[in-house]
């Protein structure tokens, strides 16, 4: 698949002049369907909820039901694999991208996995085109089929008090686009008084591996071979990153904190810059409130040219084997994915839009020239990258492991080369042994 840039698919879609098709609920007249929908992160059931609220509406054949939201995409991934166990699948599952291929391998091995191509092919190719670009349908491929739609979808971002950093003498309009001066300036900050930080990132602590594929792909490493049977961080991409890890500490004087405590003090006004998802944004905005200025920025690139970021979001699945159900759960992939959709998801957390057409005057346009906090995420798409999904049944392990090495790292007690050689072999060890 030919794949482009999504802000030219953006600018495409803003000049074509294709409609969209119409949602139509043909076939369900006769008999209304329910489905059994699962999410993670319970702190997104208000736009879903808000989301299928408006699908219902505009479909009143099709209603969705929501189970319980597991607390993190990892307690999602391992739900789902009890579930397809005992054939007890919810009809649609949004999976994390990281989790989608190790997640739709095990489906396929059990005949339940279902293939979305068949349902974009009869859509046709104008709609394919005016609503999605390549990069963003090939975040929910696996192995060459579409496993999932991509609904949410997000980059790791810099916020920063503005305030701090004029105290500290520096300058948010020329907020430093390179890791040196931005380790400078956070150590700057931290020496305005005892209650004040200058950084956090979540390297050592949290549920996932986000962050620290974010510090290899920027340096524009990879994390395994082509072939996906052999660890790739090893090399000097793989060093420079973890070098660059303990400098948060060494350098810029981060605190090895937990997450959530360091987000308050954020919030408080005490912590300088913090780098999160763009999926914080509103929360962030509405918790900091007129406490501060709060402004964001790109992420820094070590190499500017190859440099990258993990997609971090979701994807819907179909999960559902019968034909019926199948149907009405396209129709609510297309609407969730669709403008309308996205349009609320993006405005209730601060995602990138997975569809082009969010990008029309009529959805949110006029909002993202107006709102430059909200601009960042869309400005680092040219560089998103997959979250990758490690080979096998144990990415969530693989990735709290890796937290515990470079936890070691960030505190000192083990060296960049000595901990970088822990991270690989670790990695190894957890991966499928080849025949």
């Amino acid at each position: 698949m030919q794949r482009r840039t999504v802000l030219k698919g953006f600018a495409a879609a803003a000049a074509s002049a294709v409609a969209m098709p119409a949602i139509v609920t043909r076939g369900f007249a006769a008999e209304t369907i329910e489905l059994d929908v699962v999410h993670c992160w319970p702190g997104h059931d208000k736009f879903h909820t808000a989301i299928a609220d408006e699908f219902m509406a505009a479909n009143p054949a099709i209603k969705i039901k929501f189970g319980t939201s597991p607390a993190s995409y990892e307690d999602g991934h391992q739900q789902t694999l009890r579930q397809a166990m005992t054939n007890q699948l919810p009809d649609i599952f949004y999976s994390g991208f990281h989790l989608l291929p190790p997640l739709a391998r095990t489906l396929k091995t059990r005949d339940q996995f279902v293939a979305l191509d068949p349902f974009i092919a009869a859509e046709g190719d104008a709609w394919k085109t005016l609503n999605y670009a390549d990069r963003i349908l090939d975040l929910g491929t696996v192995d060459g089929e579409q496993a999932g739609m991509a609904f949410n979808t997000s980059t790791p971002i810099v916020y920063f008090n503005a305030d701090l950093v004029r105290a500290a003498g520096g300058d948010p309009d020329a907020f430093p686009t390179d890791w040196d001066g931005l380790l400078d300036l956070s150590a700057r900050i931290d020496a305005l008084g005892e209650d004040t930080d200058g950084m956090f990132m979540s390297l050592h602590t949290g549920t996932d591996d986000w962050m620290f594929q974010a510090m290899i792909f920027q340096y524009g490493g990879s994390l395994m071979d082509p072939t996906d049977s052999k660890v790739a961080f090893g090399d000097a991409n793989g060093l420079e990153a973890v070098k660059l890890m303990r400098r948060f500490v060494t350098d810029g004087k981060m605190k090895l904190g937990e997450e959530q405590q360091a987000r308050q003090q954020f919030f408080a006004g005490k912590t300088g810059i913090i780098f999160q998802s763009t999926a914080s944004l509103k929360a962030t905005t509405d918790s900091v409130g007129g406490t501060f200025e709060l402004r964001t920025t790109r992420y820094p690139m070590a190499d500017k040219e190859k440099g990258g970021l993990p997609t971090g979001g979701n994807a819907g699945l179909i999960l559902t084997k019968d034909e019926a159900r199948q149907k009405a759960a396209w129709e609510f992939l297309k609407w969730v994915t669709g403008p309308e959709g996205q349009k609320v998801a993006v405005l209730a957390s601060g995602y990138m839009p997975a569809n082009q057409r969010v990008m029309e005057k009529d959805y949110l346009g006029d909002f993202y020239a107006a709102n430059p906090n909200w601009r960042t995420s869309i400005e680092q798409i040219p560089v998103a990258r997959k979250w990758y999904g490690y080979p096998g049944t144990n990415s969530v392990k693989i990735g709290r492991t890796q937290k515990e090495v470079i936890a070691l790292v960030m505190r000192g007690d083990t060296t960049p080369e000595a901990g970088l050689e822990q991270l690989v072999q670790m990695t190894s060890d957890l991966l499928p042994k080849l025949p």
